[in-house]
C-alpha cells in the first residue's frame, strides 16, 4: 500500500487524517452543543418565563379577588381605602404579567391561549370595577350579589384559563426539556461514535504505517546481523522508493563494500603478496584446524644460492624468480595439501596423511620440478633447493614446533651437502636450556664470563709444541663451564659470532704477543666462521690488533672451513688473499669433509691442512682411512703445505702418523684443551723435556 510513498508522506497523510477526524469531532460537538445551548436558552428565556408569567398573573388575580372579598366584608369606608390600593397593585401586577406574556416569542397555539387570557382579564377587570363601584354606591350587600352572579364567574374562568395556560406552558417546557435531553444524548452518542471511529481509524493507520516501516527495518536488521556474523551472501530485500528502500539499497552497498574489504583484508592476512601463495599465518591456522588424531608431514624448502642471485641480478629479478618458483611449486602440490611462503626464499608444505614414503616421493618430485632451468631476461638460472621434513604427531603436535624442527633438518641437510633430511633421524635439536643461553651471551660478554682454552699442537719431527688452537669456553656463574658446541652454532645463526670473534682474537693475539716476549715460540690458531670471513671489517680489525700488540703476523694462524666459502666465495677469497699478503698463516680446517677440497687447496692461499678426526680415528687399523691420510700427506708435501692430524687420541694412532710423515698432531693423545694458567706451565715442562 505504501511501498512507493515516502515515510514522511505516510506520516503526513496519517496525521492529516487523524487531525481531520479530530476537527470533525470537535465541529460536530460544537454544533450539537451550540444547538443544545440555544434550545436551553430558549427554554429558559421563553418557556420558563411564560410559565412564570402565567402563574404570576394567576396569583395576582387571586390576590385581587381576595382583596375584593375583603371589600365586600368591610362596611366601613375608611377601612376599605387601604384595601383599594392593595387590589390596584395586584391587578396592575396581573396586567403586567399578562402584558409580558404577550411579548414572549409565541407559537400560534400559545398566542391563542394568551389572547383568551387577555380577553378574560379585560372582562374580569370590567366586572371587578363594576363591583367596586356598586360597593361605593349601593353598599357591600348589593355588590355581593353582583360579585356572586357575574364577577366571581369571570374570576373563576380567568383563573382556570391562567392555570390551564401555566399548566400547558409547563407541559410544553417539559416536552422541550425531554427533547433537549434526547438531543444531548444523541449528541453524546455521536461524539463518542466519532471519537471511537477516529481512534480506530488512527489505530489502523498507525498499524499500517508502522508495519510498512517496521517490517523492512526488521529485515534490514536481520541482514545487518547476518553481515555482522560474517555472512555476506544473504540477499537484501528490495525496497521501494521510500527512505526504507534507500536504507536497504545503502545496506546492499555496505554489505558489498564490507565483503570486498574483508576479502582484501583476509588476502592481506593470509596470502603472500609477492607470490599469491598462503603465508605463515594461514599455514599455522590450517594446521590448527586439522582434526584431532591427524597424521602427516611438514616440509620446509629453502632455495640454494638465492642471496647471490638476488644480489647479482637485483631484487626485481629475485622477486620474479620467487614468483616463478611459486608457480612451479603450486603446480606440483596437490590441492589437498597446503603450500605457503614463510619468508624470503623459504617455503613450507603441509602433507595431510603422508607417511615417510609419500614425503620422500614428494620431496624428490619438488627437487625434480625445481631442477628445470629458468630463463629470466635471457639469463639462464639453474635452481637448487634443500628440504627438511618431519612428521606429526611423532615429531610434534603444533605447527611452530614442526616448522622449527623441519627447518633444523633443512639446515643439517645443507651442512651435509645433502638435498634433504628427515627431522626424525636428527638428535641435534637445540634444547630449551641452550636457547635460553642465547639471550645471555651478550651479558656474558660484558661480564667477562668467556674464557680461552688452548689445545697444544705437537711438531712430530721436533717433538715440541709448536702451536695451540684457541677454543672459547663459557664460564657460567650457575651452569658452570659450557662447551662451545652448545652456544657457538647459535651465535653463528644469530650473528652474535661477529661480537665474539673480535673478543677472542683480541685475547689470543695479546696472549701470543706475551709468549713471544717470553721466548715461547708457539703459533696461536683461531677459528673463523662464515660470518666472520664475510665481515668487511675483519682484515682491518686483525691488522689493527697485530699492530697494537706487536705480534708478528706469521705467529697467528686463522683456521677456516670449506663451508665458509660457499655463500660468497669471491668476497671470502678476497679477504683470505689480503690476510695472506699481510703474512698471517691460513689453515683449512676439517679437511676431507667437504665436496670441493682439492679445488680449494689449489686456489686458496693456505699454509696447512687439518685432516678431520673422521679419518684420523683408527687410522692404524682402517686401511681406507690410512690411504686417505697417506695420500693427503703426500699431496701436501708436493704442494709445500704442512699437515695437521686432528683428533689423535691413542698411542697407536700417534705412532702411525709419525711413521707416515705427518707434520703436526693435535688431540687428546697429546693434551686436552687447557686454560691459559695451565697451558703455559704445561708447554714449558713439555718443551724442556726435549
Amino acid at each position: 500500500m505504501f511501498g512507493s510513498i515516502s515515510i514522511r508522506s505516510r506520516l503526513a497523510f496519517s496525521f492529516s487524517v487523524l487531525l481531520c477526524l479530530l476537527i470533525a469531532v470537535a465541529a460536530v460537538s460544537l454544533q450539537r452543543f451550540e444547538g443544545l445551548t440555544a434550545t436551553t436558552q430558549r427554554v429558559v428565556d421563553y418557556e420558563v418565563r411564560r410559565v412564570f408569567l402565567a402563574q404570576r398573573a394567576n396569583q395576582h388575580a387571586q390576590a385581587a379577588a381576595i382583596g375584593l372579598l375583603n371589600l365586600l366584608q368591610t362596611p366601613d369606608r375608611e377601612k376599605r381605602v387601604p384595601l383599594y390600593a392593595a387590589m390596584d397593585r395586584q391587578l396592575a401586577d396581573s396586567d403586567r404579567a399578562v402584558g409580558d406574556l404577550e411579548k414572549t416569542l409565541l407559537t400560534p397555539d400559545t398566542l391563542a391561549d394568551i389572547m383568551r387570557v387577555v380577553n378574560l382579564r379585560q372582562r374580569y377587570g370590567e366586572l371587578f370595577q363594576e363591583t367596586v363601584e356598586i360597593i361605593e354606591l349601593g353598599g357591600p350587600l348589593s355588590a355581593r350579589v353582583h360579585f356572586e352572579r357575574q364577577t366571581q364567574m369571570a374570576l373563576n374562568t380567568l383563573l382556570n384559563e391562567t392555570l390551564a395556560l401555566a399548566s400547558g406552558q409547563l407541559q410544553a417546557m417539559q416536552a422541550e426539556l425531554e427533547q433537549l435531553s434526547l438531543a444531548a444524548t444523541n449528541a453524546r452518542r455521536l461524539v463518542i461514535a466519532l471519537a471511537v471511529s477516529a481512534l480506530l481509524l488512527g489505530g489502523v493507520l498507525a498499524w499500517t504505517v508502522a508495519r510498512s516501516i517496521v517490517q523492512p527495518v526488521r529485515e534490514a536488521v536481520s541482514v545487518a546481523q547476518t553481515i555482522a556474523s560474517g555472512d555476506y551472501k544473504k540477499e537484501v530485500p528490495h525496497g521501494g522508493r521510500d527512505e526504507i528502500g534507500a536504507l536497504l539499497r545503502a545496506l546492499t552497498v555496505m554489505r558489498d563494500s564490507i565483503g570486498s574489504r574483508e576479502e582484501r583484508i583476509l588476502r592481506l592476512a593470509y596470502v603472500d603478496s609477492l607470490t599469491g601463495l598462503s603465508n605463515r599465518t594461514h599455514f599455522l591456522e590450517r594446521f590448527a584446524a586439522l582434526p584431532e588424531g591427524s597424521t602427516g608431514a611438514v616440509v620446509v624448502l629453502n632455495i640454494d644460492r638465492f642471496a647471490p642471485i638476488n644480489s647479482a641480478l637485483g631484487h626485481d629479478v629475485g622477486d620474479r624468480l620467487l614468483r616463478e618458483i611459486s608457480v612451479r611449486l603450486d603446480r606440483a602440490t596437490e590441492k589437498t595439501n597446503v603450500i605457503a611462503r614463510l619468508w624470503g626464499d623459504e617455503f613450507a608444505f603441509l602433507l595431510e596423511g603422508a607417511d615417510r614414503a609419500t614425503a620422500v616421493a614428494f620431496v624428490e618430485q619438488i627437487l625434480s620440478v625445481l631442477g628445470a632451468p629458468t630463463v629470466l631476461d635471457g639469463q639462464r638460472l639453474d635452481l637448487g633447493a634443500t628440504l627438511g621434513f618431519v612428521f606429526y604427531p611423532q615429531n610434534g603436535t603444533d605447527a611452530p614446533t614442526l616448522l622449527r624442527r623441519a627447518d633444523l633438518a633443512m639446515l643439517v641437510a645443507k651442512r651435509r651437502y645433502e638435498r634433504f633430511a628427515c627431522g626424525s633421524a636428527l638428535d641435534d635439536e637445540p634444547a630449551h636450556e641452550q636457547l635460553s643461553l642465547i639471550g645471555e651471551m651478550r651479558e656474558a660478554l660484558a661480564r667477562r664470563e668467556f674464557v680461552v682454552h688452548y689445545q697444544p699442537k705437537l711438531n712430530i719431527a721436533q717433538n715440541r709444541i709448536c702451536g695451540a688452537e684457541a677454543l672459547i669456553r663459557w664460564q657460567h656463574p650457575e651452569k658452570g663451564l659450557i662447551s662451545p658446541m652448545r652456544f657457538i652454532p647459535f651465535a653463528e645463526q644469530t650473528g652474535f659470532i661477529r661480537e665474539i670473534t673480535p673478543w677472542l682474537l683480541g685475547h689470543v693475539i695479546g696472549h701470543a704477543a706475551q709468549w713471544q716476549r717470553t721466548g715461547m715460540a708457539v703459533v696461536a690458531s683461531v677459528n673463523l666462521s662464515t660470518r666472520d670471513l664475510l665481515n668487511r671489517d675483519l682484515v682491518p680489525e686483525i691488522r689493527s690488533m697485530l699492530a697494537q700488540s706487536g705480534l708478528p703476523a706469521d705467529q697467528l694462524c686463522l683456521e677456516i672451513t670449506e663451508s665458509a666459502l660457499l655463500d660468497e666465495p669471491e668476497l671470502a677469497l678476497k679477504h683470505l688473499n689480503e690476510l695472506s699478503a699481510h703474512g698471517l698463516k691460513l689453515s683449512i680446517d676439517d679437511y676431507g669433509t667437504g665436496q670441493a677440497s682439492l679445488a680449494y687447496v689449489k686456489t686458496l692461499p693456505v699454509n696447512e691442512l687439518k685432516i678431520d678426526r673422521a679419518f684420523i680415528a683408527e687410522v692404524d687399523s682402517t686401511p681406507k682411512n690410512a690411504a686417505i691420510v697417506r695420500s693427503t700427506i703426500l699431496l701436501c708435501r708436493e704442494l709445500g703445505l704442512s699437515v695437521v692430524a686432528e683428533g689423535a687420541e691413542t698411542s697407536a694412532e700417534l705412532a702411525w702418523l709419525t711413521g707416515s710423515g705427518c707434520d703436526v698432531v693435535q688431540g687428546y693423545g697429546i693434551a686436552k684443551p687447557m686454560p691459559l694458567s695451565e697451558f703455559l706451565p704445561w708447554v714449558s715442562r713439555f718443551n724442556r723435556q726435549v
